[in-house]
């Protein structure tokens, strides 16, 4: 029998998360301890001993955003989006924006489109504060949380970052501490899955909250080694640098220079939850922002909720945002999906890597990719045909690459089965595919050149817990369907989103 010490879910959150140096530092755990046992400041975890207080509690452990608890319920927040698309989750509409005030757009690092969300939304006293992160004073790299009371107090959020800030704590004190009832809360997407996991778990402070804007983030750095890799390789200093930003590489701006760097080169910098996140697009938040090279003072929308449509909408009728259609420039596309299916593989890639040599896995992800939860053991008696998509988007081979990108720019989709003028099955080509092949080729190669005729693939009558398994052991992350009787003949396409979709309705 369990000790009454054994009951308190820290223990396990200090041995699966804190010393294998998972932690974030969103303080989550803080903001929602019942006896404010918890203390997060500078980058380290304090605890007191809360079971002479607590027969039983779980609720630090099941809020932390890299846990496996309450995963389902918390995607269930967007579960109603009519489009889901592997790399960027569900949404109801995706497009450019940018606001309408120029100097909102030359304070951010896009288009300024959260900082004008945030002040319409203010103004029109739907939210009356808002959780965002600013700059210390000290170090630009370096965030803390800010609780934004006035709309002019919204000017100093960033709009994007890589450093750790404790914002969820700095939610809870919006509540307790100012009394506030209707606030927007800005975060990181493992921040975000905070929040959601806060509203699953059904914790008073969340009575509170009224939107999420979620920020696109490629990876949180650990700042000492990033200062110490940036200095012994660039001679800059921490003193020297004004700010990153993130297009195709990192670049680091100092007073006299820009140092662009590889996402390669700087992955051994970055916090090793981090490195197994596969969010890049903040799929759970109402509202997903992020930059959108090569275009600049411009912003990527992703719209996932109807209380984010609602916002939105606003600002644009109102004449406070601007919109543009994304497959207007099909190059901002390319980089989106470039960026979120590369944070995705990347993830995928280091927790096989860890499994194999016998190192912690984040359990979030242990869930999600290894483990069999009791969910997806009901998903056996399931079979693929329930959840398959049957109109499925196809490519010829005699297409060229560029053909194909602006397809996906039109569809939204990471992969197309290849079918051959006898509309039969000859292959699938994926966006990694067409991504490796050089840009200034893409108008000469085609699409049946590169395309993968090894095939994996699966049958109607087939259960989905074998597809997952399927996708699992080829590392794919979606499977064709296809007759049984005739392999070549298509009826269909299942990706794990599809499956996960399934999971979240039971």
């Amino acid at each position: 029998m369990k000790g009454k010490n054994e009951l308190i879910a820290f223990n396990d959150l200090e041995e699966k998360i804190i010393k294998p140096g998972f932690c974030t530092f969103c303080a989550a755990c803080e903001a929602a301890c019942p006896v404010h046992a918890i203390k997060v400041k500078d980058n380290e975890i304090h605890h007191y001993d809360c079971s002479n207080f607590l027969d039983q509690c779980s609720v630090c452990y099941d809020v932390c955003p890299h846990t496996e608890s309450l995963i389902f319920e918390a995607m269930s927040f967007v579960k109603n989006a009519p489009n889901v698309r592997e790399a960027i989750g569900p949404y109801i509409r995706l497009m450019l924006s940018q606001s309408v005030d120029s100097r909102l757009r030359e304070a951010s690092h896009g288009g300024g489109v959260v900082t004008a969300l945030l002040t319409y939304a203010m103004d029109k006293g739907l939210i009356d504060s808002a959780i965002v992160s600013e700059v210390s004073p000290q170090s630009p790299l370096k965030l803390k949380p800010l609780i934004c009371l006035v709309p002019d107090s919204c000017l100093s959020a960033v709009d994007s970052k890589f450093s750790p800030s404790t914002v969820v704590q700095a939610f809870g004190d919006a509540v307790r501490g100012y009394g506030k009832k209707r606030i927007a809360f800005v975060g990181l997407p493992h921040q975000i899955l905070a929040i959601r996991k806060l509203e699953a778990w059904q914790h008073k402070i969340v009575e509170s909250l009224t939107l999420t804007i979620g920020l696109f983030c490629l990876w949180n750095f650990s700042l000492d080694r990033l200062l110490k890799y940036l200095k012994e390789s660039f001679q800059v200093k921490a003193s020297d640098i004004e700010k990153i930003t993130l297009t195709e590489t990192y670049n680091v701006y100092t007073h006299k220079r820009v140092i662009r760097i590889s996402t390669k080169d700087v992955l051994s910098h970055v916090l090793d939850a981090c490195k197994m996140c596969m969010d890049y697009a903040s799929e759970l938040s109402d509202i997903s922002v992020g930059g959108a090279p090569p275009l600049k003072r411009w912003s990527i929308v992703i719209i996932r909720t109807k209380k984010g449509e609602s916002l939105f909408n606003g600002a644009v009728k109102d004449g406070v945002l601007r919109t543009m259609e994304i497959e207007d420039v099909p190059d901002v596309f390319t980089n989106l999906l470039a960026m979120a299916s590369h944070k995705k593989k990347i993830a995928f890639e280091e927790a096989k890597r860890r499994e194999r040599l016998n190192k912690p896995v984040m359990p979030l992800i242990n869930r999600l990719l290894f483990h069999k939860p009791q969910k997806m053991l009901s998903l056996t008696d399931s079979s693929v045909n329930k959840i398959m998509t049957r109109k499925v988007v196809t490519v010829r081979p005699d297409i060229t690459i560029n053909h194909l990108l602006d397809i996906m720019t039109q569809h939204h989709h990471m992969g197309y089965p290849v079918m051959n003028s006898l509309n039969e099955l000859i292959g699938i080509i994926t966006f990694e595919d067409a991504s490796r092949i050089p840009k200034e080729k893409r108008d000469e190669i085609f699409v049946g050149e590169v395309a993968n005729k090894n095939l994996i693939v699966v049958h109607p009558r087939d259960s989905i817990l074998e597809a997952f398994e399927k996708m699992n052991l080829h590392n794919v992350g979606r499977i064709l369907v296809v007759n049984p009787e005739n392999p070549k003949k298509l009826v269909g396409i299942i990706t794990r989103t599809d499956i996960l979709k399934a999971l979240i309705k039971r």
